[in-house]
């Protein structure tokens, strides 16, 4: 099983079925690990990990290779991504026999909207169409705590860039284009640290910014959307999913320890994220839709003005709808 480097090509991403969508032309960066299954071995599950070259996002790939699910990564750079696939294979032994394995990896910052579709766009030309899979478990796991506020080319604040309006994309992306399973799982992950209420009239956040209240916003908002992806396809989807979201658990990941110290369990400990995506108790109705702490239901899916707030505010800043909320 071997790296194999692209070299840079251009692309157009075609999405017949995301009108508010913009069509652009993209520079694409994109690795993956070769792994073609013979038609003859039994269909393996598919989970997607973003922001897996650490801390519980790398924990979490492990445990689900550990339980027979082929994985694929996601980073910011190649040696980090490299580095997670060598650890995550030396553990679990790399995919020998009937387990599974690291299946692919990308390479795509999603401090940008390009960033996003750079993920879905490699995912789905290598995934979806070469090897005809489509995913089974999502983990929105990729997120910031950033020491210092910055904003992107379009003036957007980072940590809602990528803790908020990357994942509702990169989710509307795979919902609206075929590459998700029937009973696919999609994991949005949240925090314990939250706001008490949501601010959106300036995006690039410059009056009220704070390293902590930045996070803790964006989290609050990553619940928000959660619920309303849940509520909207309940009432409007013919295909009904898996929608959770969660506080992965105090744990001493590096940003924990940037952000607030050592108040945490230790990341091999880290395993909430795992068994939501896995346990199949969570995909009952009463589960479906909830926001869990300690893998306990802590919250149902409720709408309000300010999770609708959230939900108007991503799909305006991404110019993408969800097919079902058209």
């Amino acid at each position: 099983m071997s790296f194999i480097f692209s070299s840079i090509f251009t692309c157009n991403i075609i999405n017949k079925k995301r009108p508010l969508a913009r069509l652009r032309t993209l520079q694409i960066k994109m690795f993956s690990i070769s792994a073609s299954a013979s038609a003859s071995v039994p269909k393996k599950k598919l989970a997607l990990v973003t922001g897996t070259t650490d801390g519980i996002g790398k924990h979490t790939a492990r445990r689900l290779v550990e339980q027979k699910i082929d994985v694929i990564v996601h980073g910011r750079t190649r040696e980090r991504i490299e580095k997670a696939v060598e650890e995550i294979n030396e553990v679990t032994g790399g995919g020998k026999g009937d387990g599974g394995k690291v299946v692919g990896a990308i390479l795509s910052d999603l401090s940008t909207l390009e960033g996003v579709e750079n993920l879905f766009e490699s995912l789905h030309r290598d995934v979806v169409e070469k090897e005809n899979r489509k995913l089974d478990i999502v983990v929105q796991n990729a997120g910031v705590f950033l020491p210092e506020r910055k904003t992107n080319d379009r003036k957007i604040e980072l940590t809602f860039q990528i803790n908020v309006l990357a994942p509702y994309m990169l989710n509307a992306l795979l919902w609206n284009n075929d590459a998700l399973d029937e009973d696919a799982r999609i994991l949005n992950v949240a925090s314990i640290s939250q706001t008490s209420g949501i601010q959106l009239d300036d995006l690039t956040f410059e009056k009220q910014w704070s390293d902590h209240w930045s996070y803790s916003h964006s989290k609050t908002c990553m619940k928000s959307l959660s619920f309303e992806m849940y509520l909207r396809m309940m009432k409007k989807s013919e295909i009904q999913r898996t929608i959770l979201t969660c506080d992965p658990g105090t744990v001493n990941t590096k940003m924990l320890l940037a952000g607030w110290g050592a108040c945490g369990i230790q990341v091999y400990e880290a395993n909430d994220q795992f068994e939501l995506v896995t346990n199949d108790k969570f995909t009952l109705p009463q589960n479906n839709g909830g926001y869990f702490v300690n893998r306990r239901l802590s919250q149902e899916a409720k709408s309000s003005p300010e999770t609708r707030l959230v939900w108007e505010t991503c799909k305006r800043e991404t110019g993408m709808s969800f097919e079902f909320d058209i």
